[in-house]
């Protein structure tokens, strides 16, 4: 092992309260299943500081170094960091996951993923027809593609956590980045698979099944791996879910409802169905299509990447019908300050806040943690 990692491993050792980890847990499970809780939960976001003892490896160096990308997801994953977290003491679970970007189940049918300096790993589109090429592979080869690599990464997690017992007990290795049976094809595809949905839509079907089929049995595999704390959660984001895998849905938020209700919404229904439950994420403005996702079935979370473009009062009401808690919320800092958020979202919501340095959101959590006791 690394001595970077070891030191860090060391240090997470000591300093990590099983207690409040425990809780954390709680706090998350009773505001996703709508019950009463004593505060949302929060995390922050912020820069590291820069006089940290701990700062991660440039991003290009991790995905060849199952050591270096566990270091990094501990130091500072999702801008969130489990290192500082006894300095903060803020809702954030510990989680890591095999970070190889969006390109995983792509990689299965072929397609080649770039990755420049320090940016995440992109994939380029296939060439020619690209959906037949798709339909001739056998969806459920995952020696094909980077599967081998996350699967090595993971395994190598579980021998680096080894003999660290608390760490052990506390940190959830969660299913990578599978993206969903949309966002996949469109990233083989490109954007022509927009007009194919018109063109072509029953070959677009035949290629989404293959896309859910394809992530369904890539999660399956990675089971024996992936390590949760609690029966019917998982966590993304380093946030923690309910359901079991989290569909990424950005790229149906440029088509309308009933097209996504008609093409799109039996394979994310199956992959749900499939892993017994689970969530939809996407960035944007999801408003048109927020009814039509909590309808499929089996959804048990809709995780926002962009909230603060959203009407989220309205987004709530709707999310309140259908009993589905609402993830990544961000609310002004002084809803936050106040307590006004724990008013106007009394449960069913997890928050994330971004803050400008780790000192700021010891404040801002400090001050939502004293107006929370207040009101309680």
């Amino acid at each position: 092992m690394h001595e970077k990692l070891r030191k860090l491993l060391e240090y997470l050792e000591e300093q990590t309260n099983l207690e409040n980890q425990a809780a954390i847990r709680e706090r998350y499970r009773k505001a996703l299943c709508w019950e009463p809780v004593d505060r949302l939960p929060v995390s922050f976001t912020y820069p590291l500081p820069g006089d940290f003892p701990f700062q991660p490896h440039p991003h290009r160096e991790i995905f060849d170094n199952p050591e270096k990308m566990l270091y990094n997801q501990l130091v500072h994953g999702f801008k969130a960091s489990i290192a500082c977290h006894h300095l903060l003491n803020d809702d954030l679970p510990y989680t890591v996951r095999a970070d190889f970007g969006t390109g995983i189940i792509a990689s299965i049918f072929g397609a080649t993923i770039e990755q420049v300096e320090d940016n995440p790993p992109w994939v380029l589109p296939l060439q020619m027809d690209a959906m037949q090429r798709i339909l001739d592979l056998d969806p459920l080869d995952f020696s094909l593609g980077w599967c081998p690599r996350v699967i090595q990464t993971y395994q190598c997690y579980h021998e680096l956590l080894a003999n660290y017992p608390k760490l052990q007990q506390v940190i959830a290795i969660t299913l990578p980045d599978l993206q969903g049976p949309f966002d996949n094809a469109e990233l083989l595809c490109g954007s022509d698979i927009f007009l194919d949905l018109y063109d072509r839509p029953e070959t677009v079907n035949a290629v989404l099944a293959s896309m859910a089929r394809a992530q369904v049995g890539f999660a399956r595999r990675l089971k024996p791996l992936i390590q949760e704390k609690l029966e019917g959660f998982f966590h993304q984001h380093a946030m923690m879910m309910a359901g079991n895998i989290l569909i990424r849905n950005d790229s149906p938020i440029m088509m309308s409802a009933q097209m996504y209700r008609e093409l799109i919404a039996p394979h994310d229904a199956f992959v749900l169905r499939e892993m017994d439950g689970g969530g939809i994420h996407s960035c944007g403005n999801i408003i048109h299509l927020a009814e039509s996702y909590l309808e499929v079935p089996r959804i048990a979370v809709l995780d926002l990447g962009q909230a603060a473009m959203n009407d989220l009062d309205a987004l709530y009401i709707h999310a309140r019908m259908h009993n589905i808690p609402l993830n990544r919320l961000e609310v002004p800092e002084q809803q936050l300050l106040s307590g006004e958020v724990l008013k106007r979202f009394p449960t069913g919501v997890v928050l994330r806040h971004h803050a400008a340095s780790l000192e700021a959101a010891k404040e801002i959590f400090k001050k939502y943690s004293t107006q929370s006791e207040l009101l309680n």
